[in-house]
């Protein structure tokens, strides 16, 4: 709670998370190991049990994406979307 801001990246070709919506703290839904639920539909945040619905209703989560696999970003990529979190 105390975070100005929260971000979280997910790569769309990510070959080492699995499922890729866990980047965005998302879950697998109950019962089974292949259909997912977003973060906003799970009981973790339903519940608020880390703060992060309050940090969402508050603007401190931010969800980026970008093409390629895990960790894979070029420098420009960085440099547009992750520096501007960095300064303040």
């Amino acid at each position: 709670m105390m975070l100005e801001k929260f971000v979280m990246v997910k790569f769309l070709q990510d070959s080492v998370v699995d499922p890729v919506d866990t980047e965005w703290f998302g879950f697998l839904k109950t019962g089974q190991a292949k259909e997912t639920e977003t973060l906003q539909e799970s009981v973790l945040y339903k519940e608020d049990r880390l703060g992060l619905a309050a940090m969402d209703k508050a603007g401190k989560l931010v969800f980026l994406k970008t093409e390629g696999d895990h960790l894979q970003f070029t420098r420009e990529w960085f440099v547009d979307n992750l520096i501007p979190f960095l300064r303040s």
